[in-house]
């Protein structure tokens, strides 16, 4: 910015250049309410409000669009050398300095509306129902042993849901459902006696939210087939009557004989 003041000891700040007493007093006053303005509202804002650290980021850059609208007249108006190099502040004309801080002040508003505007309710509940809509769950089940009545499965976490609806189902396209339940968390415990000695089971969810009140609910996952695995004991007596027919047969094919 440089100094304060230059060859001569005039003061380059815009209200003190001309050293009019009238005008010093102005300056200094709205230059004092406005950095009482901006202090108060800083402070209150974080005393009072709760953020997310998205919305830390997006207050910041409210307050510096802010600042930029409270102290405008300083930064562009006074004569420090850097607003030589402005377009429409270079040459110090009252009309190009006025369309400047017209432009100057127009773009501020607009971007701490923007701000205020993405930082608001409206704007995060229309982000939450657009996530809740279009994010699909992946779903991943564990193996399950054909005797059991258990079966876990893990879904994709979503930061925006409120929970997660579940189906299990003998056949892909789910006309044949077994269970459906809703789950608070993404990592799930199905059990159900439905569930035993089951040759094939498929798994598909979708998670839901409150939005205003109101329940929305995404997409269905793709679905998925679980691995069933059969119990040692299933096994060994599947074995052993085997092995026991074969027995039967060769011993029938030699009286034959």
């Amino acid at each position: 910015m440089g100094k304060l003041t230059d060859d001569e000891g005039r003061v380059k700040v815009f209200g003190f250049r001309s050293g009019k007493s009238w005008k010093m007093i102005i300056a200094v006053l709205y230059y004092a309410l406005a950095a009482f303005i901006l202090v108060t509202s800083v402070i209150n804002e974080f005393r009072y409000y709760k953020f997310e650290p998205i919305d830390v980021i997006l207050v910041i850059i409210k307050y510096v669009f802010i600042f930029v609208f409270l102290f405008s007249p300083l930064i562009f108006l006074s004569d420090f050398k850097y607003t030589y190099n402005i377009p429409l502040f270079r040459n110090k004309e009252r009309s190009k300095s006025a369309i400047g801080m017209i432009i100057v002040l127009g773009i501020c508003y607009m971007m701490m509306q923007l701000n205020i505007y993405v930082g608001s309710n409206l704007y995060k509940s229309s982000v939450k129902e657009y996530t809740l809509k279009n994010t699909a769950q992946a779903v991943a089940p564990y193996e399950k042993k054909m005797d059991s009545d258990k079966l876990k499965v893990l879904l994709s976490s979503l930061q925006v849901a409120k929970g997660y609806k579940v189906e299990v189902s003998t056949d892909k396209e789910f006309k044949a459902v077994l269970i459906q339940g809703n789950y608070k968390k993404s990592l799930i415990t199905i059990k159900s006696p439905k569930l035993v000695n089951q040759k094939k089971l498929f798994v598909r969810a979708k998670s839901y939210g409150t939005v205003n009140k109101k329940i929305i609910e995404g997409d269905w996952s793709d679905v998925k087939e679980v691995k069933i695995i059969k119990s040692k004991k299933k096994k060994d007596q599947a074995t052993t009557e085997q092995t026991t027919t074969k027995k039967q047969t060769k011993d029938k094919t030699k009286k034959d004989k």
